[in-house]
């Protein structure tokens, strides 16, 4: 179980730094690479696996939905889930101990128990970190859409 400190530690990381690193991811393949947005089936799925309070099961769904053998109409599924893999993969192995100082010391505890305590820690901050790619991501799908609805329009 996390600690208060923690809570609070992963509530204003969401705030301060993982909002705007997910609003720069998403917009980043949108906007940058060209990719569409995430259909709404992903979003839903991928939602529903970052309630999960385990780590491993939305890292396992990451990677199954990565390593898919997407059509080419939805490789941008493959691109977003690529990328995605590769944020939480440094977020874990880097950015975790490092820069957010949210894991205590792990000498002389079990090792089982500080194992346990990562996943808890990463599936909070993976958890903050999609609900704020998949607003975003909602942003840009209604602005995309009225964008087609203008050229649309413009064409008659």
């Amino acid at each position: 179980m996390l600690s208060k400190t923690q809570l609070q530690k992963i509530w204003l990381l969401s705030d301060t730094v993982l909002y705007p690193e997910a609003v720069s991811f998403i917009r980043g393949l949108v906007q940058k690479q060209g990719c569409d947005p995430l259909p709404t089936s992903q979003v839903v799925g991928l939602l529903s696996i970052a309630e999960a309070t385990r780590y491993d099961e939305l890292r396992r769904f990451v990677l199954h939905q990565r390593d898919r053998n997407w059509p080419p109409s939805r490789r941008d599924i493959k691109t977003f889930y690529t990328a995605l893999e590769e944020f939480l993969s440094l977020m874990q192995r880097k950015r975790l101990k490092d820069e957010f100082h949210l894991l205590p010391d792990t000498q002389g505890r079990p090792v089982s128990e500080a194992r346990q305590e990562l996943d808890e820690v990463m599936a909070r901050l993976a958890r903050e970190f999609i609900q704020h790619i998949v607003a975003e991501n909602g942003l840009l799908a209604v602005q995309k859409a009225e964008e087609r609805t203008r050229q649309r329009t413009n064409r008659r």
